[in-house]
């Protein structure tokens, strides 16, 4: 009687032995799945990959924009100011590198670099890169723009959107035709009318002025030129 109740005795503390390595190996499996986890969320993705910024004013823009989304992209991997500014200090070349050379030592102090904050970092770089006279820039690209081998409706469509860019030319609501835009006044208008037909190919252009009326608008050169270019492709 009293070997069995020994018997009992070892079987159930045996069971309890069990139940307490499960609920050890449970905790553990849960630990490792967390830690699995974080190193998911910090597991850094290269996709899209900043394209380097070489210190071309007009190319600045995409780079912040490249940039921004690459670290929202990656937000496990970039969780912290420093991070940040590593990464994108990292993308600076050229002409650029120079700049990035200057921060890193105006950051240095007692052998120490401290980043600082990303905020602060991006008003630095905009305030040295970003384009200062946009305006002045989209309206010299407009004065320089060539239908070349393309269609004149993809002209029209460059035309139209960089002197919407300059303040030039209004943009239609949703849902509303293209001849709903319109200049702010008439001499804009005149001048966009000049700068479209100098960016027409030149046997379009002639062919546009020698039919039966010729367009007094900027809108009825858009449309005259989209449709004596589609009858001359055909």
């Amino acid at each position: 009687m009293a070997d069995q109740e020994k018997m009992t005795q070892i079987v159930k503390e045996l069971e309890e032995l069990k139940a307490a390595i499960k609920a050890l190996t449970k905790g553990k499996d849960a630990e490792s799945s967390s830690t699995s986890t974080s190193i998911e969320s910090s597991k850094e993705l290269h996709i899209n990959l900043p394209k380097p910024f070489t210190g071309d004013c007009s190319q600045f823009s995409n780079f912040i924009n490249a940039l921004n989304v690459y670290f929202v992209i990656n937000e496990g991997a970039y969780n912290s100011d420093t991070r940040k500014i590593g990464i994108a200090l990292s993308f600076l070349e050229g002409n650029a590198s120079f700049w990035k050379t200057a921060f890193i030592q105006q950051h240095t102090m007692n052998e120490t670099l401290n980043l600082g904050n990303y905020a602060d970092f991006l008003t630095a770089i905009k305030k040295d890169f970003e384009e200062v006279d946009k305006k002045g820039d989209t309206i010299y690209k407009l004065q320089c723009l060539k239908q070349g081998n393309r269609h004149a409706e993809e002209l029209v469509s460059d035309f139209r959107i960089l002197a919407h860019h300059a303040d030039l030319i209004s943009t239609p609501s949703p849902g509303a035709t293209s001849s709903s835009c319109s200049t702010s006044d008439i001499s804009s208008d005149l001048l966009l009318q000049t700068w479209f037909k100098d960016a027409l190919n030149r046997p379009l252009l002639e062919q546009i002025m020698l039919s039966e009326s010729e367009p007094t608008t900027l809108e009825e050169w858009f449309d005259k030129a989209i449709q004596f270019d589609a009858v001359w492709r055909c």
